[in-house]
């Protein structure tokens, strides 16, 4: 199944269901990590830096990075939860050691019991997938260390920053309407728990028009950027996910400021 085509019919599967899914992109989980983390999730600092540690992280090459906005899988934008999709490739010994090291305390939307389990189950075949794969703050062959925190980050940042726990759904067959029906009583039970409303001076991490427009700039400059040795296929698979993010942000930017009083559209 191609890239992106599991979240796609799990959204759509959602969505059908009477669900109101949006891109996830919070300003707050960024390429940083927890080293631009808001003064509110300073509580989470601490364990994340563990983890972050523990998984080989350059501190230096990581704190130094742009503050570009993660690009996460859902949020429901009745509650503001964050829901991702894991498939095999998230179970891996180094998902297993930032499972390990999560507060007690820490407010999941998944049992990490379960999920260490799978972790276990599922390691020796999942840690070889991008093996050779380098990635910033984690040098050579750190691709997978990367992923096993940007989870930890979302899962214990979007709490300390007043969002509802983050609900997991692992999906090992690759089919994403399957595991939404299989899912579906523990999403909505976890949703209809909620009884904060999501903050809204973020709106769902949806920017101004024009920071989204400067942000597609930026990115198309970047990719002015990459030589053509470098194209290869996960460059045009990030390439395209950027793109859709990018163009989803701005159609979602253009439509609140068209519902915004005072901002010319629609006058």
């Amino acid at each position: 199944m191609p890239v992106g085509d599991c979240q796609r019919d799990f959204g759509a599967a959602a969505e059908a269901d009477g669900l109101l899914l949006g891109p996830s992109r919070l300003p707050w989980i960024n390429q940083q990590g927890h080293f631009g983390l808001p003064s509110m999730a300073q509580a989470v600092a601490a364990p994340l830096n563990a983890i972050f540690s523990a998984l080989g992280g350059d501190p230096d090459a990581q704190s130094t990075k742009r503050t570009t906005p993660l690009i996460g899988d859902f949020v429901d934008r009745g509650t503001g939860t964050l829901i991702e999709i894991d498939e095999s490739q998230h179970f891996t010994s180094f998902r297993a050691t930032s499972l390990e090291l999560y507060p007690s305390d820490a407010l999941l939307g998944f049992d990490s019991a379960e999920y260490l389990d799978l972790c276990r189950e599922l390691a020796s075949r999942s840690d070889r997938y991008w093996a050779n794969k380098g990635a910033v703050g984690f040098g050579p062959g750190g691709r997978q260390r990367q992923r096993a925190y940007h989870d930890a980050l979302r899962d214990l940042a979007a709490p300390a920053c007043g969002r509802p726990p983050v609900i997991r759904v692992a999906i090992l067959d690759a089919d994403g309407a399957g595991a939404y029906r299989r899912e579906r009583d523990r999403i909505r039970h976890l949703l209809e728990d909620v009884t904060t409303p999501p903050a809204t001076n973020d709106e769902g991490g949806i920017p101004d028009l024009a920071t989204a427009i400067a942000e597609l700039r930026s990115l198309l400059r970047a990719f002015d950027q990459v030589e053509p040795r470098a194209m290869d296929e996960s460059f045009f698979v990030h390439a395209y996910n950027e793109l859709d993010l990018a163009g989803r942000t701005i159609i979602d930017s253009f439509e609140r400021e068209r519902r915004t009083p005072g901002t010319g559209f629609g006058e």
